[in-house]
Parts: structure tokens; sequence; C-alpha cells
């Protein structure tokens, strides 16, 4: 069985996609010191058939990317890490049901009580893979780190989980319209009010996964998740954000903060705050500057505790995240490889690590 390594052997992985994040993972599969970069899928034809080294901007290493899920399959890795623009369960079991263990950013970050859980379990009984999701948000600041932090407190009666996120750097238009709302009508016609509609509900969907793992881990019995509040913040001018060149037009979205609770019975026991911003100052209770803190967050219990976490001073926000996902993407292999086989979040995994500088 492929997927189950020594410890010694190099881990095959193929990167599908080539976005903001999936680039930044190329370019450090090439030079990991226990992974080795097999394969690359790719979205468009443009891309199609191309050295993937030159493709992110390292120069030729020998790889070429391919627009066919059955190519990479072919290439029989240990592991896929999946960086599409969506969540696509059946593709996702495809390449477990081959046997290839499965990382994605984006969906599938607990999958009790989920549609596709049957899907994916039935893939990776076939394949005798496993199944993982992870990142930011969900991810980072709504269930792995409110979840480390209450290992140091007992008698937990509520958690805060707090993101300020200032996405001028980040290097995906697509990914800040599509999946934030960057640059759209604060108010708008049937249609904006529809896309509106259908971008709260995937952030439902989303973080209601990783209220259920809060919930699983601290015990609580999770009975849903709501939206409290949404907020916009509009552009007092008209703006072209360096990271991805959006423009972001005068009065259009500039900021957006959704904030969720999560409930057992009538009581909630998580609440979740996400403000991303392409600009700052945008008034009262928005971030303002650099030296507002990333991460943030507040756990009511014995004893209490506020566990922040950011970025250096002057570092592009934005710009390191999408390299934070991308680390913590890759980190996850060697856990995920030597995992049973099944769909896995973070309760069930050791402790994610970092990897030495190769020398």
């Amino acid at each position: 069985m492929t997927s189950r390594l020594d410890n010694d052997a190099r881990i095959r992985v193929v990167q599908c996609y080539t976005g903001g994040v999936g680039s930044h993972i190329v370019r450090s599969l090439a030079a990991h010191p226990r992974l080795e970069l097999a394969g690359v899928l790719v979205h468009s034809e443009d891309k199609d058939g191309r050295d993937v080294g030159e493709l992110v901007g390292i120069g030729p290493i020998g790889i070429t990317t391919t627009r066919r899920i059955a190519d990479v399959i072919a290439l029989a890795p240990d592991a896929a890490i999946w960086s599409g623009l969506g969540y696509e369960p059946e593709k996702l079991a495809q390449l477990l049901a081959a046997g290839i263990n499965v990382y994605t950013g984006l969906g599938g970050y607990f999958l009790e009580d989920q549609p596709d859980h049957d899907l994916i379990a039935d893939a990776c009984a076939r394949g005798e893979s496993s199944f993982a999701a992870g990142g930011n948000i969900p991810g980072l600041i709504s269930d792995v780190l409110p979840l480390f932090v209450s290992g140091f407190s007992g008698s937990v009666r509520h958690i805060t989980a707090h993101q300020r996120n200032d996405v001028a750097h980040y290097p995906s238009a697509v990914q800040l319209t599509m999946g934030l709302g960057l640059g759209r009508p604060l108010e708008g016609d049937a249609d904006s009010a529809r896309m509106d509609a259908e971008l709260d509900g995937t952030w439902e969907w989303l973080i209601g996964m990783s209220a259920r793992m809060v919930a699983e881990g601290l015990g609580f019995r999770f009975t849903g998740l709501r939206t409290r509040l949404k907020e916009k913040a509009a552009a007092p001018t008209t703006e072209k954000l360096p990271g991805s060149g959006l423009v972001i037009e005068k009065g259009t979205t500039a900021g957006v903060r959704w904030t969720w609770d999560a409930y057992s019975g009538d009581r909630v026991f998580l609440t979740v705050i996400n403000e991303q911003s392409g600009l700052l100052g945008l008034g009262e209770g928005w971030r303002q500057d650099d030296c507002a803190a990333a991460w943030t967050v507040t756990v009511d219990g014995e004893p209490p505790i506020v566990a922040t976490m950011t970025w250096p001073a002057g570092t592009p926000a934005a710009a390191a995240n999408a390299r934070l996902n991308a680390a913590r993407a890759i980190n996850f292999i060697p856990a995920l490889v030597a995992a049973p086989p099944g769909p896995r979040s973070v309760l069930d995994l050791p402790m994610i690590t970092g990897t030495r500088e190769n020398d």
C-alpha cells in the first residue's frame, strides 16, 4: 500500500492548481527536504503542458502541467494538495479512491453530519487513503487556535475568535470578489442580492464545520450556527489593490465583517468574527493600521485567557496569509500520509509542526 511510508521515504505530492496559494506550494515543494513534487494539475488551457517551474517563476524543474485529473492519478503519488477555487468532493473522491491521500484548503474541514461524508468516507475506504482540510479561516482562527488555547484553561464557557485580515496584498482578485464580495456594490439589484446570499450561505457552511469541530473537542453538543451580523464598509476613494490588481471603486465594498454564533441548545459556546478589508481606516471599529492584531482568541474559562497571534511590523499581511495557507498544507502531508484511512481533522492527528530550513 503506497499511502503508508517508512520514516525515511520521500513523500511524492501532486499539487492541484496554481493560484496564489498553489503557486507558493509548488515553489516550496521544489526545495522541500522530505516531500517531492510529482505532478501539477492546472485549470486553464494557457497553463497546460508547461514546465511548472517556469509557470511559478523559479525556472524549469522538469515537471509538466496537465489539465487531466487522470494524468495525476496515473503518477500514483502518495498525496495531493487541492487548491482549487471551489470544493469539488466528486473529484476529491476520485483521488482518494485511487489510493491518494488528499488535503484540501476549502471544504471538508469536519465531515460529521455533512452531505459529502459518505462519498468521501467510501472513497477513503476503497483507496485506503486519508482526507483532511485546513487553512486560515476556516482553520487557524475558527478551530485550531481556539482548541489549542482551550487546552490551557478549564470549565470553558465561551470562546471568541476574532480575525482582522488586511487583504490588500492578497494575490487573487477572483477570491477577493467571489469569496469576500470586495469591489461589489454595498447594496444592489436582485443579482447582487442573490450573490450575497450565496456567499453568506457558503461562509455559514464553512464556519459551521469549524464550530462542530470545536464542539467535539470541548464536549459541547452542537445544535446550530447562526449569522448574528454582517457589516460592510464603503471605499472612500477608488483604489487598486497592490497584490491582485483588483480595482475597488469609490462607494463599493472595501471591507466586510461577519459575526457567527455557534449554539449548544440555547447557549452560545463559540463566536467567530471575520473581518476582511482591502483598505485600512474604513471607519470606527474597522482595522485602522498595520498595528492591529491579525488573530485574537478569548477564552472565558478557568483561568480566562486572551491569546494574540499576528505578523511582525511591516509584513504584507495578505501575501503572508497566502504563504501561511501554503505552509499549513505542506506541513499537514506527513501526518496525513501516516494517518489511518478515512476523513480526518486536527482532533484525529498529532500536532502539525513546521519543517526545518532545507540546508
